[in-house]
């Protein structure tokens, strides 16, 4: 009962915070990026939140369990991507303005490279969608025993309307909300679990004495070091093709306020990552033997927490779905109507019609993954799961290359994006060569292309390097190219 009731509540909570903020929206620039308005906390909040997936919680615990310390490869490129996100990338991004990521590869390098992003991006975005609703669902049909299919319905529901109505606003803010939610709920519960095993320096000695390749950097082996590399490019560099955090940095108020919200969200990814490890280090001390890695984190709510704490934790595994939900989703819907629909119509739309538009499509995409989840949920999971993969292959390189080298180029930068995306469809055909995630192989060939290719070919135009990397527009102004009429 309790855990019902936590959930209803984080649910209510969720549903009028994303209402409430939703009276702001006038436009559709508002709709799409806030009006360009968000501070520190929303940019840190929505970031955080869309990073943090209930794979984050329910697998990274159940794989820290299995290999200790080693298990941080897997976040150490989140955090590089942060890194750089505060020193460079995200002031470069916001100060270019505009909306989306297509937005910058056309200024960059042309129109059919933001129209092959649109086409994957949106693609994509549903799929994630799907993936993100099936593990909320799970979470609600496990704490209230309802049945898979109203779950998923009432879930999709409730992310879907506040999203459709207050578009990155509404997302922002209930993302933020999630975030500390999530913080909170893995906070009590390694607070109980670190003390039932002792405290944190009792923990190490035992396993020091007992598994002492859980304190290995690698492992003891279970983490090659082509793994380790594996992970961190993975996410290092291709969280830089991923525009559903790309996107969050369009919507700041201004560049400074983009690059301090990365250096706090790397904070806030620690304040996760850190209790996250050593809970994940405790149960392997007090439930060994635990053989299915997703078991993890439902063995310890069953034997650890009282209903109430447990009801806490389940919201905060429910909000970590919910919060990438509703920002994948806001992205499919922007990039359908922004990437595809204004940029392929042959006459002006106005700023009202975008936002209907809008609204009305993501709506649309909402229902469609509802449904996709009901009854395809296994070619949903598949799909989605090698679609990152092939997103950061496809996108991170030529993104990066944008502001970091003045002669990469439009032919250059397509053939990079095409010949990333085939290395990834090659090296999933080849299921994983060496445990490699595809991006580490297709970064060396998209980049290999794009040197290449760009160097044999004409330099980009005068007009191009000087936007780029010439006279700097501090301003971000707001260019989508809608007639003034409503």
């Amino acid at each position: 009962m309790e855990l019902a009731v936590s959930i209803v509540l984080f649910l209510v909570a969720l549903f009028l915070i994303g209402v409430y903020v939703s009276r702001k929206i006038k436009s559709a620039e508002d709709w799409w990026i806030a009006g360009r308005g968000l501070g520190i906390v929303p940019l840190v909040g929505t970031y955080f939140a869309t990073i943090i997936s209930t794979a984050s919680i329910v697998g990274y615990l159940g794989y820290y369990y299995q290999v200790g310390w080693a298990g941080w490869w897997n976040w150490t490129g989140t955090a590089i991507t942060s890194l750089v996100a505060a020193a460079w990338f995200a002031e470069k991004i916001r100060s270019f303005g505009q909306v989306t990521l297509p937005d910058f590869l056309e200024a960059r390098y042309g129109r059919v490279h933001s129209l092959i992003a649109g086409a994957l991006i949106l693609v994509a975005m549903v799929f994630f969608t799907c993936a993100q609703l099936a593990g909320a669902s799970a979470v609600v049909t496990t704490a209230t025993g309802l049945g898979r299919t109203p779950a998923i319905v009432i879930i999709g529901a409730v992310f879907i309307v506040f999203t459709v109505l207050g578009g990155m606003e509404s997302v922002a803010w209930t993302d933020t909300f999630c975030s500390l939610v999530i913080l909170v709920g893995v906070w009590i519960l390694m607070a109980k679990v670190v003390s039932m095993a002792g405290g944190v320096v009792n923990i190490h000695r035992t396993l020091a004495q007992t598994k002492p390749g859980m304190l290995d950097p690698f492992g003891g082996g279970a983490v090659p070091l082509g793994v380790a590399i594996s992970w961190t490019v993975t996410w290092g560099v291709g969280n830089f093709g991923a525009p559903q955090f790309i996107t969050r940095f369009y919507a700041a108020k201004d560049a400074k306020n983009a690059a301090l919200s990365q250096g706090y969200t790397g904070m806030a990814l620690l304040a996760f990552y850190l209790p996250v490890m050593l809970i994940a280090l405790a149960s392997s001390i007090l439930f060994p033997g635990i053989k299915v890695a997703d078991t993890v984190t439902p063995t310890i709510i069953k034997n650890v927490l009282n209903p109430w704490l447990g009801g806490i934790l389940m919201a905060s595994i429910l909000a970590a779905a919910i919060s990438t939900a509703d920002s994948v989703l806001l992205l499919g819907g922007t990039t359908f109507v922004r990437d595809l629909y204004q940029k392929l119509s042959s006459k002006p739309v106005s700023s009202a019609q975008l936002l209907r538009l809008s609204r009305i499509v993501t709506l649309i995409i909402g229902a469609a993954a509802i449904l996709s989840t009901i009854y395809i949920e296994s070619g949903v999971m598949w799909i989605q799961a090698n679609m990152v993969g092939i997103m950061g292959s496809t996108l991170a390189v030529v993104v990066l290359a944008g502001f970091a080298w003045k002669r990469a180029n439009s032919q250059g930068a397509l053939a990079a994006m095409l010949v990333g995306l085939l290395t990834a469809a090659i090296w999933y055909a080849l299921d994983k060569p060496f445990g490699w995630f595809p991006i580490l192989p297709s970064i060396f060939t998209s980049l290999f292309t794009l040197v290449v290719v760009s160097l044999l070919t004409p330099a980009p135009s005068e007009s191009v390097q000087e936007r780029f990397f010439g006279i700097k527009n501090d301003q971000g102004d707001f260019n989508v190219s809608i007639s003034s009429a409503e």
